[in-house]
């Protein structure tokens, strides 16, 4: 509604005054100005109605240059800079509109646009179950490490997570507070998969299992907020029973090593000595099969000999009768220990015989 259409009381509150009838234009640049230089003359201690004191006068360039001033530095006010590792997200009156890379960008200032600079690249790391100080004290949160396993015994873990963000427009939207949720997940996590799984393997055999399990449902927890988060590793710095019963686990640890070392040497020996009995037995079986064929072709040898003397037998009895009889004896001399000569060289021989070896046992022939 314009000034002139309002009542007496609206009229007085005009800041440009009662100019005349409702159908006027609104003063113009040099009217603002005089009644600009009016008051301001009257803060510095002169000028009338007319604009004649003795104080300082503002001119219209004076307040064009001003205003110009006012809006450059406004305007340069726009420019940021993006580390190597961020992105900036762009804001117009609380509504996302840009996410610009790293180095030197614009956005219209504040209260128009506002930028949030976030690490993208940057590997955070959250402790949970413990708090790493300064100072070089750490402090254990019960609270957050303490858990039941699937057996029901209580086991104490401390863990680390290390994440970053993967969707700038998500993790600024989506979730109120990134380490608050990032912890709770992980808490979530991590006992639900200590909740199915044995305390001695926890503590022994399935640490990176249980390790990649929660890495897995905490990224899986995440997306199902829209978290913009992506989990880089989860690793397990601490995992044993509760302080009060920790004695009576590492003695239970100590008779399970004893076992399997126990174990272990059983079978290496039964390695050793199954594969030599086996051995053994197949070399006895490839001798006994060996010896078999031997007498088997030996008998056909003679079998096969004894045919071949039968037939030369049938074709010259005498002849062959003879052959055997001389084969024969000198089978049987060339074992006997009794040595024969003849007289006539007796004397010749003697000393080149091994009497000393063969005793009584020389005969001479005369």
């Amino acid at each position: 509604m314009p000034w002139s259409n309002q009542n007496d009381h609206n009229q007085n509150q005009n800041p440009w005054g009662n100019r005349g009838g409702g159908n006027q234009s609104p003063p113009d640049l040099d009217e603002v100005i005089r009644r600009l230089q009016e008051r301001f003359g009257g803060i510095f201690g002169g000028g009338g109605s007319g604009g004649s004191g003795s104080g300082p006068e503002i001119s219209k360039n004076m307040i064009v240059g001003i205003m110009a001033a006012v809006v450059l530095f406004w305007g340069l006010s726009g420019f940021y800079m993006v580390a190597a590792d961020e992105e900036a997200v762009v804001l117009r009156f609380g509504k996302h509109v840009a996410t610009k890379g790293p180095g030197l960008n614009w956005a219209i200032p504040y209260p128009i646009d506002t930028v949030e600079k976030l690490p993208v690249t940057r590997v955070q790391r959250l402790e949970i179950g413990f708090r790493h100080f300064s100072d070089g004290i750490i402090r254990k949160r019960t609270n957050e490490s303490l858990m039941l396993t699937k057996d029901e015994n209580i086991v104490d873990i401390s863990f680390i997570v290390q994440y970053k963000i993967k969707s700038v427009e998500n993790f600024l939207f989506n979730i109120d507070s990134a380490t608050k949720t990032v912890r709770d997940a992980a808490e979530s996590a991590i006992r639900e998969v200590i909740g199915r799984t044995m305390i001695d393997d926890v503590l022994t055999t399935k640490k990176a299992e249980v390790e990649v399990e929660t890495q897995d449902l905490i990224q899986s927890i995440l997306d199902s907020y829209k978290a913009g988060i992506s989990i880089s590793t989860v690793k397990l710095q601490d995992v044993q029973p509760p302080e009060r019963v920790i004695k009576e686990f590492k003695d239970v640890a100590s008779a399970r090593e004893d076992k399997e070392r126990a174990k272990n040497e059983a079978q290496a020996y039964a390695n050793d000595i199954i594969p030599n009995a086996r051995g053994e037995a197949k070399k006895m079986v490839l001798d006994a099969e060996a010896y078999a064929k031997q007498v088997v072709e030996r008998a056909k040898g003679e079998a096969d000999r004894f045919e071949s003397v039968y037939a030369a037998y049938k074709m010259a009895p005498e002849v062959t009768r003879k052959r055997l009889y001389m084969d024969t004896m000198q089978e049987v001399l060339a074992r006997a220990d009794k040595v024969i000569i003849d007289s006539s060289v007796a004397g010749h021989v003697l000393p080149y015989l091994p009497l000393d070896k063969l005793g009584n046992k020389v005969e001479v022939k005369k």
